[in-house]
């Protein structure tokens, strides 16, 4: 058990806790919930990169299509667009959150923070359930349309359905584990943290 922990176990059992040691646990609270922030923030970015990195240097089909050429476009700008939001939204919490010397400010923060992080994770998740449909859209309409017959264009429409319901449940449920287990476990400290400064709060003289 680090400092913090301990402060925060004696603050909880020990009403009489000394004011300065009560200062102590607010300013390891600021600098604890400071340091959760920044590894949002920094994860966040590396993801980012990440993605650029695919999308520059792992080749694809380019599309025949105009009409594909136009969405895988329209898709790209509009999910790097709301990426750096979030990028702008985290880094400006997080100078927020570095700058206050107000436990209620500080709150906020951690509150606007939590907001932004679920945001942040369902959006992951919306792109890329529609990421996997247009893929499956544009190989159905490439391999199969103006090819086979009407009858064998619905049977490959259905199957391709089922298999895109099994394939991308099963994806979204990988990616939103990799979410869960990633940021579930740095929002969880820093809700720990929220808690601590609001027992804070209440028990202010």
């Amino acid at each position: 058990m680090d400092r913090l922990d301990l402060l925060k176990q004696h603050w909880k059992e020990d009403k009489s806790f000394p004011k300065l040691e009560k200062k102590e646990l607010q300013t390891m609270l600021h600098k604890s919930s400071s340091s959760i922030v920044k590894w949002i923030f920094t994860i966040c970015c590396a993801e980012f990169m990440i993605w650029m990195g695919i999308s520059i240097f792992i080749p694809t089909e380019q599309e025949d299509l105009f009409l594909f050429q136009i969405t895988d476009v329209i898709y790209n700008v509009v999910f790097y667009a709301f990426i750096f939001y979030f990028i702008y939204q985290f880094y400006t919490l997080l100078v927020n959150i570095k700058n206050t010397s107000s436990t209620r400010k500080l709150m906020e923060s951690i509150f606007a923070v939590r907001t932004n992080a679920h945001r942040y994770i369902r959006f992951n998740l919306i792109a890329a359930y529609v990421a996997f449909g247009i893929q499956f859209l544009q190989f159905f309409v490439r391999e199969y349309v103006h090819r086979s017959s009407s009858g064998e264009m619905l049977f490959v429409l259905l199957l391709g359905a089922v298999l895109f319901t099994i394939f991308g449940v099963l994806f979204i449920w990988l990616f939103k584990l990799y979410f869960s287990v990633l940021y579930g476990f740095l929002l969880k400290k820093l809700n720990k943290n929220y808690e601590e400064l609001m027992h804070l709060e209440e028990n202010r003289d």
